[in-house]
């Protein structure tokens, strides 16, 4: 009989996966979107906090049914995110960890914000590409802030994600930027106030004011008072559409303005330029994209399923500030973080 040679191993002892395979767990990557989503939404990882456990003990304390909840488990262990051992006791892996809601480097809401309306909408990615139109728009028959603003439970759920986020990137730029004689500071679609109470944190002197809508600035004050900033913080909430706040010495914008196609983001800009100082700075943070990168390809595809926007090169970035009154200065590029922008009126 003849034998079949076995895939070289690689030096962590795993077999090599043949192109067929890698594609096939491709293709099935909605699973483990899923799979997370549902651990993460029943708090699976804050259950195993304390140690490991059997799937019948979680699923009374979770509402689950305890044959899918073990199937679900035993899945996620196959996946490394959780142990199981001989005693059918499933713990947490180092990546099941990161699900656990009070770990610093917690991803539990973003697991969450892409298993639901994230999830429902990368489903209709193919009309999308067909028309050059947004899934979210296309499933739910408005854009998503529009759509946010009528959910408070997602709104809620996608303003924590953020947050995740922005305390996943250390060394934020925003954070370490020189704000020598600048006295307030406006951080435009500030959400629930993370980034601009570590700003007012480093720089004790200055003041700030956090804007957005309603719904996104609804727990910003619980928020800057724990941070002990918001005896120096105003939150002022409104549509950046219409106007902006005016006064400040610092416009932020960070991870807002890649949510909207040009003439949108224009809109968005112009607004700002009637609102900075002549002597003013403004901060975007984004991805400032080179020719070929494929880096931030995943973030991309992302804001063509959900809000219409775009990842832009630097030279995008600068016509599109020149369309609004602005000069781009400077780019201080980030290793595997967003990068920021420097922008001053003309």
């Amino acid at each position: 009989m003849t034998s079949i040679p076995r895939q070289r191993e690689s030096k962590h002892s795993r077999p090599v996966e043949s192109p067929r395979q890698e594609l096939f767990n491709l293709m099935s990557g909605y699973k483990t979107t899923q799979a997370l989503y549902v651990a993460a939404k029943l708090g699976i990882a804050d259950h195993l906090a304390r140690g490991p456990k059997r799937a019948e003990e979680i699923a009374k304390e979770v509402g689950a049914n305890s044959k899918a909840l073990f199937r679900l488990m035993r899945h996620l262990a196959a996946l490394g995110i959780l142990t199981q051992d001989e005693s059918r006791k499933f713990g947490l892996a180092p990546l099941g960890e990161l699900l656990c809601t009070e770990n610093p480097e917690s991803m539990k809401y973003s697991a969450i914000f892409n298993g639901e309306e994230n999830y429902r909408a990368a489903g209709n990615l193919l009309h999308s590409v067909r028309t050059g139109e947004t899934a979210f728009n296309h499933l739910y028959g408005k854009g998503h802030f529009e759509w946010m603003a009528e959910h408070a439970d997602a709104s809620s759920t996608f303003n924590k994600a953020m947050a995740q986020s922005l305390r996943r990137r250390l060394e934020n730029p925003v954070e370490s930027y020189d704000y020598s004689g600048k006295r307030v500071i406006v951080d435009v679609g500030g959400g629930r106030g993370d980034l601009i109470s570590s700003v007012l944190v480093a720089n004790p002197a200055m003041e700030g004011v956090l804007f957005d809508l309603p719904q996104g600035s609804a727990e910003a004050r619980s928020l800057l008072q724990a941070k002990g900033v918001d005896n120096r913080c105003h939150i002022k909430t409104g549509s950046f559409f219409d106007s902006i706040p005016g006064g400040g010495d610092v416009y932020v914008f960070s991870r807002i303005l890649h949510d909207w196609p040009d003439d949108k983001a224009a809109v968005i800009l112009a607004n700002c330029r009637k609102a900075v100082k002549d002597d003013g700075i403004l901060l975007i943070r984004d991805n400032v994209l080179s020719d070929n990168d494929v880096q931030a390809s995943t973030l991309d595809i992302t804001m063509l399923i959900m809000t219409g926007g775009e990842e832009r090169t630097e030279s995008e970035w600068k016509k599109l500030l020149q369309s609004a009154g602005f000069a781009l200065t400077r780019v201080y590029k980030k290793e595997g973080q967003l990068d920021l922008v420097e922008a001053k009126p003309v």
